[in-house]
């Protein structure tokens, strides 16, 4: 019930911020004959006070008044430019010339609540209401007041006593409801709430009906049919009452699902719309329910309400993204650009979009226009690096990622993604040196230690390749690629077979599917010369991977050990076919030639295979 009880006390503020004064006065009025109202324009028309002696002090009464009257007009011109401060001195000061005044009371009362300083707002009102006890206003004033610091009893009276003198008055009959709610008098409430709904001339009988259906269901939860009954009144009264359609909504929605309830959102809207508030519920359903055309329509409505709506806008262009409708997506991210110039998180969007696009030039340009400030800072820049590497300018993608590093939003990708520019920039030593210097930065990081042994690998660096390898499976024991890496440089060597095989099927047990790591574990196998597992390993990592050379040239070797030579021919064969690199074909050829000489002219089985162990019989 806190919402009801939040939509309630609204009120005070509604009341306050409505409560003011105007220029324009009535007969019996302080200002009637003041300089701030015009009923008597002509100079001459004025009866110009005279000054009269009180208490041995000769009093000014016009000059006075007109005092009071300029400083008020000052302190309206600062209350509506948002400056309490402002208003609430220059009040004080047009009391200090008329200090009866009811009226610069319940304005200075007013300005004290606009600036949170409650007991100061509420005593004003109490002086106020003394000088003036029949004036609706400042009753309506001092009640809300005093509910709002929770002084009920004082509040139920004043309410009490407009209902007494009007009985009519259907704003002092809400708030005694909204009273009698907060302090959980159901009985009260209702019978407040229900005389409410039989006013005849009741402009708020919504509101009526609505305020009796949340007491009633905060009282009588159980009580669906009566609460919807009054809700239903409600919406008959006012169709476009929100909070009453919305509050339909969610039993329609605990009762029949989501798709209900935005079918009868829908008929609402369409019946008695456009409205803004139902619009951002329907769109949200529509979005939730992937309806995004839906959702467009909806997130329009919101935004042609909207004098400034960035957001709308933006969940707008997401879904024209997301419907890959890119030439409306950027129009609408450059409307937003120019509500929202500084936004970067819109640049950034725009800039993803136009590289969607394959408009790389575009798309690198915005993502340069992302301040160094912004949380997009380094991810525009490893954008715009990667764009210009597609448009082949290695050089500006090697700038952009300078950007990057040494800021308090550098990465270890960065530097890897770096290192990876310089290499196809054919600088290996400066790919080197990038991720030497993220090793220094990021010593605990897995990733750059393993692209580091990459890369030392390509350089003919074994001894540093395997270093930082075994540092990565020191970092992080199961990460399979470093454990194959391992597991086959030491294979094709022929030297720590056993710790090979251990790293191999680590490997393998954490990949079950990769047929790289499978063969590797059977290329282990052979190195130690058991080729029947050998056999049964890479036999699986080629069914897997048929079209792979390097694993279908390792099942013929085997095959060759195992004396089944037109396997090994046939996998040969098709390694040969698949092969891309010249110099393996070359040597796949050889095996081949060497099977196809007369078997005292063939070589010894141990060097077609590359082993140095004896075939097996």
């Amino acid at each position: 019930m806190e919402d009801v009880k939040n939509t309630f006390f609204k009120f005070a503020t509604v009341l306050v911020l409505s409560t003011s004064l105007i220029g324009c006065a009535t007969s019996g009025d302080r200002f009637y004959d003041s300089a701030i109202n015009d009923h008597n324009r002509a100079p001459a028309s004025f009866n110009v006070p005279v000054a009269v002696e009180k208490d041995g002090e000769t009093i000014d009464s016009f000059n006075n008044q007109s005092q009071a009257d300029y400083l008020y007009l000052k302190s309206e011109i600062e209350s509506n430019a948002g400056r309490s401060a402002e208003t609430i001195e220059l009040l004080k000061s047009a009391l200090v010339f008329d200090a009866n005044s009811a009226v610069l009371m319940q304005k200075l009362s007013i300005e004290y609540y606009k600036a949170g300083q409650m007991s100061e707002a509420l005593s004003w009102a109490e002086k106020a209401h003394q000088k003036e006890p029949t004036k609706r206003d400042l009753t309506l004033l001092l009640a809300g007041l005093q509910t709002t610091v929770k002084n009920f009893d004082s509040a139920e009276l004043l309410y009490k006593q407009l209902i007494e003198k009007d009985s009519t008055d259907y704003e002092a009959g809400l708030y005694l409801g909204a009273v009698y709610t907060e302090r959980k008098n159901y009985p009260k409430a209702i019978k407040a709430f229900k005389a409410l709904c039989l006013l005849k001339k009741n402009p708020s009988r919504h509101l009526a009906h609505y305020y009796l259906a949340r007491v009633m269901a905060e009282r009588y939860p159980q009580e669906v049919a009566a609460v919807k009954a009054e809700l239903n009144k409600a919406i008959a009264a006012k169709p476009d009452f929100f909070e009453a359609v919305s509050m339909m909504g969610q039993y329609l929605q605990k009762e029949k699902g989501v798709k209900a309830v935005t079918a009868y959102y829908e008929k609402i809207q369409k019946e008695h719309g456009p409205q803004v508030k139902l619009a951002e519920v329907l769109a949200q359903n529509y979005i939730s329910q992937g309806q995004y055309d839906k959702a467009y329509e909806q997130l329009s409505i919101i935004d042609e309400a909207s004098e400034d709506s960035v957001q709308v806008k933006l969940k707008m262009a997401l879904i024209l993204i997301d419907k890959k409708v890119y030439d409306r997506a950027i129009a609408k991210l450059n409307e937003i650009l120019s509500l929202a110039p500084e936004s970067d998180k819109v640049r950034f969007y725009l800039s993803a979009v136009f590289e969607e696009q394959k408009d790389y030039a575009s798309a690198y340009e915005n993502y340069l226009k992302v301040e160094k400030t912004s949380s997009y800072f380094e991810e525009s820049r490893v954008h715009a690096a990667y764009v210009a590497k597609l448009m082949g300018q290695l050089d500006r993608s090697v700038a952009s990622l300078a950007e990057v590093v040494g800021t308090k939003s550098e990465s270890p990708q960065v530097y890897i993604f770096l290192s990876q520019i310089h290499e196809e920039k054919k600088d290996l030593p400066a790919a080197q040196a990038a991720l030497q210097k993220a090793t220094e930065k990021f010593s605990d990081n897995s990733q750059v230690y393993y692209y580091l042994g990459v890369l030392q690998d390509k350089m003919n660096m074994k001894k540093e390749m395997i270093e930082s390898m075994q540092k990565v499976v020191d970092l992080e024991p199961d990460h399979s690629q470093a454990l194959n890496y391992l597991a086959y440089t030491w294979a094709e060597s022929g030297q720590n077979l056993d710790k090979a095989e251990s790293y191999a099927r680590l490997a393998a047990n954490k990949e079950k599917t990769d047929a790289f790591i499978l063969d590797t574990l059977g290329w282990v196998l052979f190195k130690r010369g058991e080729y029947k597992r050998a056999a049964e390993v890479l036999e699986k990592a080629h069914l897997l991977q048929p079209e792979v050379g390097i694993i279908s040239e390792h099942l013929g070797d085997v095959y060759v050990k195992l004396n089944k030579t037109e396997k090994a021919r046939a996998q040969f064969l098709k390694a040969e076919s698949v092969e891309a690199d010249l110099n393996r074909r070359q040597e796949i050829s050889k095996k081949l030639s060497s099977m196809n000489k007369p078997k005292s002219d063939r070589m010894p089985a141990s060097v077609v295979s590359g082993s140095d162990k004896p075939e097996s019989p």
